[in-house]
């Protein structure tokens, strides 16, 4: 493969093989971390941050929290805003995989915080109703605690929930992301070495062929080009972030996304920063990188925005679900908010300055005031 055709830096990669015991021993442990950070008393919490991640532990949180350092930042801008705003959360898990990337022990996990929204987050005004937040996070476990992590939260799916929408519609359906149909997501079983090999090999080789794509308007001829159709199960769920929505089977893939984000970013590719994690576990992949995807914004109408001309670095994890022979899920979380803010939309900013001139009252105190 010539450099020119590499533009997602697949050809170098190495599988790591990983001892099974330890690889299911570091899930359990980043379980049980992040279990208590959702179930410790509020007072304890801070002990609880301080026990699961190294003092100097780096996090990288989606925006407009973005790079954090030290348990102390770490609990102050994550831990005690989400458990004052969802004071009842409990964690689901809907995937949790492991391996070997880098030299280093990797944990990727995603599923759905659920629980009472009772106080603002961000800024995002409370519902004192039952939410959803999704998360996605890679985790590198050094010691049995957390050194590095990047942690995704879909803060535009809240406000959706919350039901305030600062976009275009999206062209994909809004909803809630469901488990992988096996419902085997949370892999703590052995698992045979060939086919967590196979399974990252065959999502850096779609990878790979992604590169494929010559930066023409993606047409029938330049789209087949990238024979996606020899990667993906025909009937096969693509599960976008909020602000482009989750898909079904290629065509709906290529309409309500791919086709879009080739128009907007025609030069796309990877970069030297490399990604973060790639690892295979059985049947699962997860791959991810914070600003390794880069592209010029040339293109119009992704995301409802014109083009800006504007370099824009990327923050998005992907969470692969294979079969023998194709990829038949994807669970894709993006920071679209922080790709927005590189496009001149703070939609945190919108947001603010709508609920300073609308202030919404709990259904309770409505229900009962005198008319």
């Amino acid at each position: 493969m010539s450099d020119a055709q590499d533009k997602y830096r697949t050809s170098t990669f190495q599988y790591a093989p990983i001892d099974q015991a330890l690889n299911i021993a570091n899930k359990r442990c980043v379980i049980a971390i992040m279990n208590s950070l959702v179930s410790a008393p509020l007072a304890a919490l801070d002990d609880a941050v301080r026990a699961g991640y190294h003092a100097d532990a780096q996090v990288n949180v989606t925006h407009p929290i973005n790079q954090l350092s030290g348990v102390e930042a770490i609990a102050q801008q994550v831990w005690q805003p989400l458990r004052h705003a969802m004071p009842d959360v409990e964690r689901r898990d809907d995937i949790v995989a492991g391996g070997r990337y880098r030299d280093a022990n990797w944990i990727g996990c995603t599923g759905h915080y659920v629980g009472t929204f009772e106080r603002d987050w961000l800024g995002i005004p409370a519902t004192r109703g039952v939410v959803a937040v999704r998360y996605a996070e890679g985790h590198e476990l050094r010691d049995g605690k957390i050194a590095v992590s990047y942690l995704f939260i879909d803060f535009l799916d809240l406000m959706r929930q919350a039901g305030y929408w600062p976009i275009a519609p999206s062209l994909g359906s809004e909803m809630r992301w469901l488990p992988p149909a096996t419902h085997d997501g949370v892999v703590l079983r052995p698992q045979d070495e060939a086919v967590s090999r196979r399974t990252i090999e065959s999502i850096l080789r779609m990878h790979a062929a992604l590169g494929y794509y010559n930066g023409k308007l993606p047409t029938r001829a330049v789209l087949d080009q990238m024979e996606m159709i020899k990667h993906w199960h025909p009937n096969f769920m693509w599960y976008g972030p909020a602000g482009i929505g989750t898909t079904r089977g290629l065509k709906g893939f290529e309409d309500y996304h791919q086709i879009p984000f080739l128009v907007a970013f025609p030069d796309r590719g990877g970069t030297d920063i490399g990604h973060f994690i790639r690892i295979g576990d059985g049947y699962y992949a997860v791959t991810g990188g914070w600003g390794y995807l880069q592209a010029t914004h040339t293109g119009h109408d992704f995301l409802g925005m014109p083009p800006t001309g504007k370099r824009i670095k990327m923050r998005v994890m992907d969470f692969y679900r294979c079969d023998a022979e194709t990829i038949v899920e994807n669970w894709i979380p993006i920071d679209v908010p922080h790709i927005l803010m590189q496009m001149g939309v703070d939609i945190f900013g919108r947001m603010r300055h709508q609920f300073r001139q609308h202030q919404p009252i709990p259904v309770s105190d409505w229900l009962v005031q005198e008319r």
